[in-house]
């Protein structure tokens, strides 16, 4: 776990609640808990910034989608593979190469 998301379940557990609001971030919570907090996240303002802004819903992962086709493309006519999908057994060997890479891209 990073240091920031360490920070953000530190804040959050105190009760201070942060979002991503038009561009910057925005605090909410008890007025001590506010004065206690805004010293210790205001030098990672643009790290929060990046870290709390919603992902691109258009924003397409390739790599991800590259190794779902490779992986269903054996998967589905593999017995084995199948099985395996169902808890039982493991992947046969040419199945286990593309279900790592699967499990790693998503």
């Amino acid at each position: 776990m990073s240091d920031l998301t360490q920070l953000i379940r530190a804040a959050l557990d105190c009760g201070v609640q942060l979002r991503y609001v038009d561009g910057q971030v925005k605090a909410s919570g008890k007025r001590s808990a506010l004065q206690e907090w805004a010293p210790r996240l205001r030098p990672y303002r643009q790290q929060l910034i990046e870290a709390l802004q919603p992902a691109d819903p258009w924003e397409i992962d390739w790599q991800f989608l590259a190794a779902v086709a490779e992986y269903h493309g054996h998967h589905f006519k593999c017995a084995t593979c199948i099985a395996s999908g169902k808890g039982y057994g493991l992947r046969c060997g040419v199945g286990a190469s593309p279900w790592i890479a699967y499990s790693e891209a998503g």
